[in-house]
Parts: structure tokens; sequence; C-alpha cells
């Protein structure tokens, strides 16, 4: 039961609201009829609160437990005000996050989301209110093993430079929103490892990627995007591992590469993608000679 006697209350005005959906009765820190909102230590908070069963506090400027005067629930809680971001980080009472039905002003002026939603497993879906997620630059762990099965068509994340595990363990998480380029990502290691996706939007050629360790591992990739050359590669030891590019796709990324890459001893796991006799010559000059990459893949094509 979803308790909303400020219901009518929290939808007036214009006031923008970081709105979270809970569970309290999910395992947790707390106690069952509880939620503690987590912050972030180093972060400055002030911060006011009310929840759908009529619970308040203000001035807040760090974590806070809730109690549900009408007992163990699902509840809203509706936070304005200065609120940078959460930390979760896989603890706490992580579970207990069901959805996140607004953003609101959540993260104006911060750019580093580092394990924010860490461990969320039952966070099922995100707001589409993304303007101050997009403008982050730091998302280490930030949504690791959390269960939704889509992502707001608008989250592309333009400006994330650091992308370690930020979508790890996601393995409801069926596809991309077609925007999402990733276009100042440098550290891609585990950014997508284990999620559901089978493909990458179009438009995720990875220009500026340098370092790609289990990129997509776990997952299941049959293509890359057309205009994938990966030229500022330098490390990505099972970076397209579990998949089976096609082989004239992965034959004209090695062909790429070979050209467009002028990095030595760069260490690249397709999975178990093939490659025609044209993308060997490339592969051939690419692990021999001064250049010397390390390239594990299923071989020539028969």
């Amino acid at each position: 039961m979803i308790f909303r006697k400020f219901l009518m209350f929290a939808s007036r005005g214009t006031t923008p609201k970081f709105t979270l959906e809970v569970k309290s009765d999910n395992a947790g820190t707390s106690g069952a009829n509880q939620f503690t909102i987590p912050t972030f230590g180093s972060a400055t908070y002030l911060y006011d609160y009310y929840t759908s069963d009529g619970q308040s506090g203000t001035g807040i400027t760090g974590d806070e437990t809730i109690t549900f005067a009408s007992g163990a629930g699902t509840y809203e809680i509706y936070i304005t005000g200065t609120f940078p971001r959460t930390f979760f980080g896989g603890t706490g009472d992580s579970l207990k996050l069901l959805r996140v039905l607004e953003w609101g002003d959540y993260g104006a002026g911060e750019t580093n989301q580092g394990g924010a939603f860490q461990g969320c497993d039952n966070l099922t879906s995100i707001a589409d209110d993304v303007g101050n997620i997009n403008l982050i630059t730091l998302g280490v762990n930030m949504f690791v093993d959390c269960g939704f099965a889509s992502l707001p068509s608008g989250l592309t994340f333009p400006n994330l430079t650091n992308g370690l595990s930020l979508l790890q363990g996601c393995g409801n998480l069926l596809s991309l929103p077609s925007g999402m380029a990733f276009a100042s990502l440098t550290n891609g290691n585990d950014t997508l490892r284990n999620t559901g996706i089978t493909a990458l939007p179009n438009v995720m050629v990875l220009d500026n990627l340098e370092i790609a360790t289990n990129f997509t591992l776990g997952t299941a990739l049959t293509d890359l995007p057309s205009g994938m050359t990966l030229p500022s590669l330098t490390t990505a030891s099972n970076i397209f591992q579990s998949s089976n590019i096609n082989v004239v796709r992965y034959s004209q990324l090695l062909v790429d590469m070979e050209s467009g890459n002028p990095n030595n001893n760069v260490s690249f796991g397709a999975g178990v993608s093939k490659y025609n006799a044209t993308g060997k010559v490339a592969r051939d000059i690419l692990t021999g000679g001064v250049r010397l990459w390390t390239i594990t893949d299923g071989g020539l094509e028969p």
C-alpha cells in the first residue's frame, strides 16, 4: 500500500522535488518502518523533506532517518533545497529504494555521482528530468546492480569522462537510449559489464575512449556502430569479451584501428569475433613489428 496523504500537496506549485519511492520493510540498516536518506560526507547539504504519510523535516545537513508513523509500507519522500547527491554505496537502505519519480534539483552543481545508487537492486526506474544528471563527469559505480530495464530517452551522459562500472550488473537493462554517445568518455572500464544489452547506440563511436577493460564483458554484442574506430584506445583487454561481432564489421574495425590508432602495446579483446582476409592484414600489422598489440578474438574465418 502506498501512503499518499500528502500527494495532493506534493503536486502543488512548481518547486522541483527530488522524489523517491521506498519500501520501508525491505532489508536495510534502518527499521521496518524507517528509511535513511544517505548523503556523502564531503558534500554540502541543506534540505527539507516531507513524506506521503505526513512526516517532515527542515534544515537537514546530512543523513536523515525517517520513521513512518503509519508503520511498514511503501512511501514517497519529497526533498527540496540543496541536495547534491546520494551515496548508497551498496550498503544502508539501498534495497528499500524502488523508484526515482522526479530528480528536481538533485545534483545541482555536483559533477561527481560515484556510488550514488550503487547496490539499489530494487530500483526499477528513474525519472526523465535528467538535466543535472547529464552534467556529471564522474560516474564511478553510480548505478551498479540497479534493477531498471530501461533508461530515460534523454539520458546521454555527454560530459562523462570516468564511467568505471557505471551500469555494471544492471542485468535487466536491455537497451540504451539512442542518443547515449559517451562522447567524452575516457575511462570505460566495466562501464556496461554484465548488462542485458545486445547492441550499442549508433552514435556511440567512443572517439575519446582510452581505457576500456571489460567494457561490455558479459554482454552479447553482434555488431558495432559503423563510425566506431577507437582512435584513442590504449588498454582494452576484454573490451568486447562475450561478443560475436559479425565478420565484416569486426574486420573493418581492425582496419580502422591499424590506420587510425597510433598507440603501441595495446591489449584488445573481442570475444569470439572472427575476421576476414582484409582484417587479417590489419591485425598482423597491429600485432607485429613495433605495434605489438595483444589481440584475443575468434580467429580467421574459415
